[in-house]
């Protein structure tokens, strides 16, 4: 295995021409099955979208495609007594075989059929990429959830919440069923373009997730990008930020990529978002952009904006689109901050060491706006 600390780009932003770059505004963890909510989502300007819905884990993609129920009738993957098979199981017909063993309401709903599309009014310039939420792995904390954005993976199935079909006691698996390794081991290697999209580990604050196994996971493959340190849904358990997770993997010199992500939306709002920093306005651009860490997260989405962030290998600079109260964040805790629309911070070459990396946040307090650079890594 390589040295895990080269594993992921040490400085996202180098290279970037901020003038020419292609902005584009998506979120990596968001659940949304309601073609009304989707439609406010694109007004309110999702561009590239990576549904991650549940039960199946299974790709909302591409959305012309998704009918209603689709997944009650059958889907391509799935664990069975521990074992994943990557074929097509068709539910109405296994289901079919023990009908006369469930509830009246359940036999009635027998067989299974697709209904009418699940979306309408795609806009012509939304760009898409396959990506689902996965649980329930065998030898993890029950609250790991990862989102893996552009890979085709499926797992669990449509009635694994209530099992009012027979299906778990039956031996389909709840969930993704295996080891958190072979999970991510079948998950990447599905990956549609193989430089872009990864592994994001969902809400590690609400997850109960500790540093060392952050460390483990991370240390298993450069494709698993980073983590959430913003999550929109975690505000109700108080959960919702994991900066302190964050900044104790960064301190030991690994390089970890940080997203906002909405989750479940709550009264249409979407708060976590990310703006890509994308070669091309395409899918496998924002892709690959991902995988390199060229993006950065933001709360609110109200406007305010990173117009530009530089690092020479000693100065990291950077300039908003309005006056923002800036914070940096090193290994040190604060080392520096500052009210304007530009900062700029120097590393005395002595000490690289002492703060090991630099991530810089932006506030605007009357919008509560709050923006998040990616890491640099200094050591």
């Amino acid at each position: 295995m390589s040295d895990h600390f080269s594993f992921r780009n040490r400085e996202p932003y180098a290279g970037i021409n901020w003038q020419k770059t292609c902005r584009i505004m998506g979120c990596t963890h968001l659940h949304c099955t309601d073609n009304a909510a989707l439609q406010k989502l694109f007004a309110d300007g999702l561009e590239f979208v990576t549904l991650s819905n549940y039960h199946p884990s299974a790709p909302w993609y591409p959305l012309h495609k998704m009918r209603k129920n689709q997944f009650q009738c059958r889907q391509k993957g799935y664990t069975f007594n521990g074992v994943y098979h990557d074929e097509e199981v068709d539910f109405s017909e296994k289901i079919m075989q023990w009908r006369d063993s469930l509830a009246p309401e359940f036999q009635s709903q027998l067989p299974f059929t697709a209904g009418e599309a699940a979306f309408s009014g795609i806009p012509e310039n939304i760009l898409e990429a396959p990506n689902a939420e996965h649980h329930s792995f065998t030898n993890a904390v029950p609250q790991l959830h990862i989102t893996a954005p552009g890979t085709t993976f499926v797992s669990g199935h449509f009635d694994d919440r209530a099992d009012n079909f027979g299906l778990a006691e039956r031996g389909f698996a709840c969930g993704t069923g295996l080891t958190w390794q072979e999970g991510f081991k079948r998950i990447l290697d599905t990956l549609v373009i193989p430089d872009g999209g990864g592994i994001i580990i969902n809400h590690p604050a609400w997850s109960y997730l500790r540093q060392d196994f952050l460390i483990e996971m991370l240390d298993n493959d450069p494709r698993v990008l980073g983590l959430e340190v913003y999550n929109g849904t975690g505000r109700k358990t108080y959960a919702d930020f994991s900066d302190p997770l964050w900044d104790a993997v960064l301190a030991t010199g690994r390089q970890c990529y940080g997203f906002c992500a909405v989750d479940h939306l709550k009264n249409n709002a979407w708060n976590g978002r990310i703006v890509i920093l994308a070669a091309e306005r395409s899918a496998a651009g924002c892709l690959r952009a991902l995988r390199q860490g060229q993006f950065y997260g933001m709360i609110r989405g109200s406007g305010a904006a990173f117009e530009e962030i530089t690092f020479d290998g000693r100065t990291l600079r950077a300039r908003c689109n309005r006056e923002m109260y800036f914070q940096l964040i090193s290994k040190t805790g604060i080392a520096g901050q500052g009210n304007g629309r530009e900062f700029f911070f120097t590393v005395p070459e002595n000490e690289r060491g002492r703060h090991v990396f630099l991530r810089l946040t932006a506030h605007e307090f009357s919008t509560r706006e709050k923006l998040f650079a990616q890491p640099v890594m200094l050591v």
